[in-house]
């Protein structure tokens, strides 16, 4: 459970991240797609009882495809983002492939907030809170989604709720 957000503050704090990452690169080409999932705040021994009032927030940017094999998005960026993410104090872990290719770089903030750069065919930016399982309580009011990072189109533009919202 993280009490310093709730639903729309930790999306905007996601948002903000990824906005603040990707302005320090390179010409960046900007992103195809995006979706913003709220679900259910599960726990228990099997996962199986829900926590009223509370969900979690999965953020997820996903690059052109065009893009995809290009050494600046597949090699560069995670590189640098690697680097930045370090500079700037967060937690950061690196995955490489057995040719020594970054294929994973995530970074976590004091505050709990998380990216994960990941190139593996499709190449993605995702942000959560705590791993994607850390609950955080249902704003009042409506759900505010920031406008996109990078822009997507609105067609491309993802909003999907299995959370307590959708029961309201």
């Amino acid at each position: 459970m993280n009490e310093d957000f709730d639903d729309v503050s930790a999306l905007a704090a996601m948002e903000g991240f990824v906005a603040d990452s990707v302005a320090q690169l390179s010409d960046f080409p900007g992103f195809a797609a995006r979706s913003v999932e709220l679900r259910g705040c599960y726990y228990g021994v099997d996962v199986e009882k829900t926590l009223e009032g509370h969900d979690t927030v999965h953020l997820r940017y996903e690059f052109p495809e065009p893009s995809w094999e290009d050494p600046l998005v597949r090699e560069t960026y995670p590189e640098e983002l690697a680097s930045i993410w370090e500079v700037e104090g967060h937690e950061v872990e690196v995955d490489r492939d057995d040719s020594g290719a970054i294929t994973h770089v995530s970074a976590t903030r004091d505050d709990g907030i998380a990216l994960y750069y990941t190139v593996l065919g499709k190449v993605l930016i995702e942000a959560s809170l705590g791993g994607g399982s850390e609950c955080v309580a249902v704003a009042d009011g409506e759900f505010t989604i920031p406008e996109p990072v990078g822009g997507v189109p609105p067609e491309q533009d993802i909003f999907s709720d299995s959370g307590p919202r959708e029961s309201e």
